[in-house]
């Protein structure tokens, strides 16, 4: 069986290592000169600045990237979190923990949960319940995780990602950061005497008798399914089908370098009482590798469309939060719109199907109900469980 893929994200290529280790014959196309899509860093002055996502995978070597990981064979180390966060309040740091959080909100959440597990009811209406410390770290962890707010999401949706943290923990950093991933996996696809082609545009797929034919500026070949890495919709317009339109997540990121450290941990620093900032790593407590000094990671979900002042608003909090430190941003990245931080919101779960047999969707665009890139790998899992049923 012959596969394309259309995309070089960390969805595209974790479906590609897989695919080649079964045996199929893979072809990634890239219409950048780069691969890993929002999944890779670049060096900047001795840090390694990412694309998109941050220094860290959500449960670490337990969750769902790490079992694929392996399943491909890509070698890549995962230094889980110790601890795996904290929470600044009023001024102090505390451990997250079960016990950190009052009884009494610890009670309202689980009846919440009780009469409401079911239905459509937003975690908005769970946060008035809640004493202020839960009711800012509840905010803080769906900024820092999704890049969403309470009003955006329910407990349907955000459940399952709660059952999943409590069984496989909190995160880790991947050594070398997101690169090193992205180069793991490329070195498998490759190893199985499989295509990666950087700078190579698809202008359309369109379904043949038999199987689809991918079409690119000067040429046109043969497959058998095509899985795309480029969201629904972008997907829906190579084929030219119709696709609903996904509401996707919009975000800001700092890359920061300061000269001591300000997080003692490997884990999150969830910010409490900030405006706009959910939570900070700094990843150089993990891999030092990752930059010549201290190395500090913040985001912030956009809680308007107005990036400017989104922005202004988190450099306060920024300068609030490192007042007496001596540091320096390298880079601000904003993503929206077209470049969003996940073409689809956490929670939901979007097909991999698509109205075509044998072009399936992963990535961003089609995650599992996981945080941000577990629920990529979940999506992928799906994905190649579908071409695993298909007859030729």
């Amino acid at each position: 069986m012959r596969i394309a893929v259309v995309g070089s994200g960390l969805g595209g290529l974790l479906s590609a290592a897989i695919l080649s280790e079964r045996g199929y014959e893979v072809e990634v196309y890239e219409k950048l000169p780069f691969i890993g899509g929002r999944f890779t860093s670049f060096n900047y002055r001795g840090y390694e600045i990412s694309t998109g996502a941050l220094h860290m995978i959500p449960h670490g070597s337990r969750g769902h990237l790490a079992r694929m990981l392996k399943e491909a064979g890509a070698r890549v180390e995962i230094i889980d979190s110790k601890p795996e966060g904290t929470a600044l309040y009023n001024g102090e740091e505390v451990e997250v923990r079960k016990r950190s959080f009052p009884l009494r909100s610890k009670l309202s959440f689980a009846l919440f949960c009780l009469k409401n597990r079911f239905r459509e009811v937003r975690l908005s209406e769970l946060e008035r319940r809640l004493d202020d410390f839960s009711a800012r770290f509840l905010r803080a962890f769906l900024g820092w995780s999704l890049s969403i707010t309470p009003e955006e999401t329910t407990l349907t949706k955000i459940y399952p990602i709660y059952r999943s943290t409590l069984e496989l923990g909190g995160p880790g950093v991947p050594a070398g950061g997101c690169r090193a991933v992205v180069e793991a996996l490329a070195e498998v696809v490759e190893s199985n005497d499989c295509k990666i082609r950087r700078g190579s545009k698809v202008r359309s797929v369109r379904k043949e008798d038999y199987g689809f034919s991918v079409h690119l500026e000067r040429e046109a070949k043969a497959f058998d399914v095509v899985l795309s890495d480029i969201g629904h919709e972008e997907t829906a317009k190579l084929c030219s089908y119709r696709a609903e339109k996904c509401e996707p997540s919009s975000g800001i990121k700092y890359s920061i370098a300061i000269k001591q450290p300000f997080i003692e941990h490997t884990g999150v620093l969830f910010t409490l009482n900030t405006r706009r900032i959910s939570g900070m790593n700094q990843v150089t407590n993990a891999d030092p590798n990752l930059g010549k000094g201290h190395f500090l990671m913040a985001h912030q979900p956009m809680l308007t469309s107005n990036v400017k002042f989104e922005i202004s608003e988190g450099l306060k909090d920024i300068r609030e939060l490192l007042r007496g430190y001596e540091y320096e941003i390298l880079a601000v990245q904003s993503y929206s719109d077209g470049w969003p931080v996940n073409r689809a919101k956490a929670g939901g779960e979007e097909s991999v199907k698509t109205p075509l047999k044998g072009l399936y969707v992963v990535g961003d665009g089609a995650k599992g109900q996981d945080i941000e890139v577990e629920g990529v790998a979940l999506g992928v899992e799906k994905a190649l469980q579908e071409v695993e049923t298909l007859e030729f």
